[in-house]
């Protein structure tokens, strides 16, 4: 967050930091100062989060923005469609919070929601939708692919999405990059969710190096001076903005069925890939790309 706030001239502005030591009397502070203002406007980055939901239904704002969460984006939009955008609130929670002064409503008027995204999702009667290619970030960081002398990289991006196949389908996933790059170096970059011992019992047979970017891949891929070939993921989110931000890139999507299955809108969020340019490829295909 310090390196992005110094990158986009954010410095001056206050930032509030809601870590678990005094949880509840800090949000209780912030609610009391928020409360007797006018919000004209409050964006929600996670959508999953009943903390982020607290905000949206005990603060009076005059539209709620939500930010891309993700491909979780896709699920949202729909669910608030078919009305099944469940509170992420528990009522031992509601307790809490009205025991601190903090009332929430029951619902939100979805007339007053937008979505702020990267994602070709459409404007309707209950959501206004408003879609960008991040302009602001190629403004701020190199955007143009590089070529350097080091040996070529392709990266895999992880995702912690699968249950229990997905160590085993993931197996098969990089037996497929590997075979397909002989002569590259291979990247693996993790997942914030995901375990790097596990990672490392499950790849450690192949000429893998898995690495922890510590910001955002984007920002990684922008400012790193690699020379990538191409990036593979079953459906990770950066697939889509990795694509959109460097189009020139070759950005691969690996159809596995069995991950596929437990997918929600699994051929609407592949068909939007193929939208923005990336390739669906299969399991078994080990033909080198051109």
């Amino acid at each position: 967050m310090a390196f992005l706030a110094d990158s986009l001239g954010w410095n001056d502005q206050q930032t509030v930091f809601l870590g678990k030591t005094s949880f509840y009397f800090k949000l209780a502070s912030i609610f009391r100062k928020l409360s007797s203002r006018l919000i004209a406007c409050l964006f929600i980055g996670n959508k999953n989060s009943w903390v982020h939901e607290a905000f949206y239904l005990g603060l009076d704002s005059g539209q709620v923005v939500f930010v891309d969460d993700g491909l979780a984006t896709v699920k949202y939009y729909h669910a608030i469609h078919d009305e099944t955008f469940h509170s992420r609130v528990s009522s031992g929670k509601r307790r809490i919070l009205a025991a601190m002064g903090i009332q929430l409503n029951r619902a939100r008027d979805t007339s007053a929601i937008a979505f702020f995204t990267c994602f070709p999702l459409s404007d309707s009667e209950r959501i206004s939708v408003e879609v960008h290619d991040f302009p602001l970030f190629r403004r701020t960081f190199r955007t143009q692919m590089q070529r350097s002398g080091n040996r070529p990289v392709v990266a895999f991006l992880g995702q912690p999405f699968g249950g229990m196949e997905r160590l085993e389908q993931l197996k098969m996933q990089m037996q497929l990059v590997v075979q397909r790059h002989k002569d590259a170096r291979i990247l693996y970059f993790l997942h914030r969710k995901e375990v790097p011992e596990e990672l490392e019992k499950v790849l450690g047979g192949f000429p893998v190096e898995i690495r922890q970017a510590g910001r955002p891949i984007e920002v990684e891929v922008a400012l790193s001076g690699e020379s990538y070939l191409g990036f593979y993921s079953f459906a990770s989110t950066a697939l889509f903005t990795i694509k959109k931000i460097f189009p020139e890139m070759q950005v691969f999507q690996i159809d596995d069925k069995i991950l596929a299955s437990r997918l929600p809108y699994y051929d609407e969020i592949v068909e939007m890939l193929h939208q923005i340019g990336v390739k669906t490829t299969g399991l078994h295909s080990f033909a080198v790309p051109e």
